[in-house]
């Protein structure tokens, strides 16, 4: 069947073009939200009082959802049933009071109820596309993406919403806005609030004020955290390295954010002396356009041979906390006074 975007399926709705299954994909929780607000606009209050219902599968059986999905409906023309948390399409285990039924669900996916729309919530990272399941749904059903945004997509519904209020936003500072908040509309979306306020006076929302205001992820920590190491500056690292410890996480899970960074600063670093552009690059590494901008920066100075041998160095120091060999605390600080 066919896939839709959510300003698509907005289309297809509004013009009357209603399929009888939907199933939604994607875990964009604002681009989420909205689908189901499309959905329950098809009906009046009134109307979604006897033809509504929401079915959480991981609590309710497929025989109570199906066989409210059969229904005809009541004081209207058509019932509106949404099922959410279907576990069975993906690999995982859940214990249960009772076993899912899903042949009823494959049966009903074959021949839908033409006076019902039944939208499923497939709302994973991954479906497992081995199920019959799964095979019969993609065959039945209409798809609608409620995934994340490429960045220029991401970048471009952020300035509209900013616009519609009377804010602009420096480039530098959509692109920081969009990193730190790794390409999530959702997250960008929860953080626009306070920038706004910030900017009250000028309309004008600027690389300082996303600084300032946008909370950094632990991956960002750990991007500064290598800067300093890189530049050589070992009190900047070890003040750093402190305060992660203060913050009770682990060395472990340090060494394995530093070492994806740091494959991903070799790998940049190699595509860059082959010829390719930034965008080019993001796209194959599948990385954020500004991460590779930074990665680039971060890089310049720096050898291909000394990136290899810190790299060789981390993959080291992970082998030996994990077998044992040392004190993790120290064995990374340690690596930190090699190299910075």
């Amino acid at each position: 069947m066919k896939s839709l975007k959510i300003n698509e399926l907005k289309k297809q709705l509004k013009s009357g073009q209603i399929d009888n299954v939907y199933y939604v994909t994607g875990q964009e929780s604002a681009f989420v939200q909205e689908v189901q607000q499309l959905f329950k606009q098809l009906m009046t209050p009134e109307e979604a009082e006897m033809n509504f219902a929401s079915f959480d599968l991981t609590d309710v059986s497929l025989e109570d959802m199906i066989g409210e999905a059969i229904s005809a409906p009541f004081f209207g023309e058509q019932r509106l049933v949404f099922a959410e948390d279907p576990y069975f399409l993906t690999g995982e285990k859940i214990k249960h009071s009772f076993e899912q039924n899903v042949d009823l669900l494959i049966e009903y996916l074959k021949n839908p109820t033409p006076s019902t729309i039944l939208v499923i919530y497939a709302t994973y990272e991954k479906l497992d596309q081995r199920k019959k399941i799964t095979k019969q749904l993609k065959k039945s059903a209409t798809e609608v993406d409620a995934g994340k945004l490429d960045s220029h997509l991401l970048a471009k519904e952020l300035a509209k919403q900013l616009n519609s209020e009377g804010f602009q936003i420096e480039n530098n500072a959509m692109e920081l806005l969009v990193n730190k908040t790794k390409g999530s509309y959702s997250l960008a979306l929860n953080q626009l609030d306070k920038l706004k306020l910030y900017a009250m006076q000028t309309k004008m929302i600027d690389t300082a004020a996303v600084n300032e205001l946008v909370p950094q992820s632990l991956d960002d920590n750990v991007f500064d955290l290598m800067n300093q190491i890189l530049g050589r500056n070992v009190y900047q690292a070890e003040e750093l390295y402190h305060q992660f410890l203060l913050q009770k996480i682990d060395p472990i899970l340090l060494t394995a954010i530093f070492t994806s960074q740091l494959r991903s600063l070799i790998q940049t670093k190699i595509l860059s002396n082959k010829g390719l552009s930034e965008a080019t690059i993001a796209k194959q590494l599948k990385i954020h356009p500004y991460r590779v901008k930074m990665s680039l920066k971060q890089s310049r100075h720096l050898k291909l041979d000394d990136l290899s041998a810190m790299f060789q160095e981390i993959v080291d120091l992970d082998y030996q906390v994990k077998s044992g060999q040392g004190d993790k605390e120290l064995l990374f600080d340690l690596f930190i006074a090699k190299f910075a």
